[in-house]
């Protein structure tokens, strides 16, 4: 019995794990050297002149793998002489240091959840090697910025009219806010994140259950105009808008998303924005609900007059103030008083078969994809740091959060060259490597390739590495 030696499975999956990590390890490395092998034999050797070896450390999610890989020195057409190694061109991460994509997708997915130093500790303990927090904002900042590099190259795209997406919407619905967060070593203590989101309508996920259908969300420190473009070209990249007839923006109102709006676009004042500027300027319970009763009724005229009526009754400083920030607030924002469900549009029906609801997801967006991350939590931002986040929180946010560790250079070796090394590696004669206290461990099978299987004597090995 495992007890009786005072061995607790917590122990056991442990050693189990750190034995299958070390196997990782020892795999990855033999077959990286023997590429390496394969890459010198079928070189240029008059361009490339073998110079020796050197190693260097990839971070996998089993570990870190040390290898040996050759430099080359090579002669550019300048005459300028420079060194390579020809494994790395085809592994380096640019900027990062050699992180493998798996490992590069746990700190994204992290990243999106808790703070640098949280996900580099979970990731520690994950992987049994040490990353720090500074390792994980190094690949974070890389990927963001490799995000807002993919992003202007879109809005280039759409500028020269490349752009036209699958997805025909009759109707698209979309609505902008912006959440401001703390900055650090900035002139200004804080900045506003704009955030943007467009869909076509609702899907019933349940009962009373509703899910926006084919989200595009975008986010970033930006100016009105930056936001626009990048909104736009992010929209047309999903939608086909040549068979779009009607676009509703619900917004809070504010002066950079009018902005934004052509104007055909039906603009609706968001009903949480509203709501708030109601409870915050207007202190007695009855004036509310009359404020309430005449929208509802859409009685905009009467609005008013009952609003200078209720200013000019006042005697509190403070309070015609608040009156007279309300009535403008409304004012600017007359036409986005009546909701668009109530403006008597005449919507065309989605061929999709989605619901058209009414509008005011997005308080809860801004919570979800920006504010549970960034403004809470005695947190401040960098321009840049808080800006490649925010990219990497939208993107999450539109379901396309696998894309983010994909802007890493993917190593694509050769098929043939592959199998034939797998196959030297996994030989039975060939593969006697050493964990813990000395088993010689026989395997067959595939490491490279996840569906097959690894067999050999586990219990032995077990019972040897373990000292059970």
């Amino acid at each position: 019995m495992l007890n009786e030696n005072g061995l607790t499975f917590k122990d056991f999956e442990k050693k189990t794990f750190e034995m299958i990590c070390k196997l990782g390890q020892e795999y990855t490395r033999d077959f990286l050297e023997r590429y390496d092998t394969y890459l010198m034999e079928t070189r240029d050797k008059e361009a490339y002149r073998n110079k020796g070896k050197k190693k260097t450390t990839v971070k996998t999610v089993y570990g870190e793998v040390e290898y040996e890989r050759r430099i080359y020195q090579v002669t550019r057409e300048d005459g300028l002489t420079e060194f390579v190694f020809l494994l790395d061109e085809q592994l380096e991460i640019s900027g990062v240091g050699l992180i493998s994509m798996n490992m590069a997708e746990q700190m994204v997915s992290n990243i999106t959840e808790m703070s640098y130093r949280e996900t580099a500790e979970k990731i520690t303990d994950m992987t049994g090697q040490s990353i720090s927090a500074m390792c994980v904002w190094n690949v974070i900042q890389a990927l963001g910025e490799k995000v807002c590099e993919d992003e202007q190259k879109l809005v280039k795209a759409h500028k020269s009219g490349q752009l036209k997406g699958d997805k025909e919407a009759p109707v698209l619905f979309e609505e902008t806010d912006g959440v401001y967060v703390r900055l650090q070593r900035e002139k200004q203590n804080k900045g506003e994140i704009k955030v943007g989101i467009a869909y076509d309508g609702w899907k019933e996920t349940g009962k009373n259950r509703y899910a926006l259908d084919s989200k595009v969300v975008v986010a970033g420190f930006s100016n009105s105009k930056e936001f626009q473009e990048y909104r736009e070209a992010a929209i047309a990249e999903t939608y086909n808008l040549d068979e779009t007839e009607v676009r509703i923006m619900n917004a809070d109102g504010a002066e950079w998303v009018k902005n934004i709006c052509d104007a055909d676009t039906v603009f609706q004042l968001d009903p949480f924005h509203r709501n708030k500027a109601i409870k915050e300027n207007i202190p007695y319970p009855n004036s509310i609900t009359a404020i309430h009763e005449l929208l509802d009724t859409q009685e905009l005229d009467r609005l008013f007059e009952y609003l200078e009526i209720y200013k000019n009754s006042l005697e509190n400083d403070e309070e015609i103030e608040k009156a007279e920030r309300l009535i403008t607030y409304f004012r600017n924002n007359r036409e986005g008083l009546i909701p668009y469900s109530e403006k008597g549009l005449n919507l065309p029906e989605n061929k999709d078969g989605l619901i058209y609801r009414n509008m005011g997801t997005m308080e809860n967006h801004v919570w979800s994809i920006i504010a549970k991350r960034m403004k809470h939590n005695h947190t401040s931002w960098s321009i840049k740091g808080g800006n490649n986040l925010a990219k990497i929180l939208a993107k999450k946010c539109s379901g396309r959060l696998n894309e983010v560790a994909s802007k890493l250079k993917l190593p694509v070796f050769d098929g043939y060259v592959a199998k034939r090394i797998e196959k030297e590696i996994l030989s039975a004669s060939k593969i006697k490597k050493k964990i813990g206290k000395g088993y010689e461990y026989p395997v067959k099978g595939s490491l490279l390739y996840l569906y097959e299987s690894v067999e050999g004597k586990a219990h032995q090995a077990w019972g040897n590495y373990a000292g059970i």
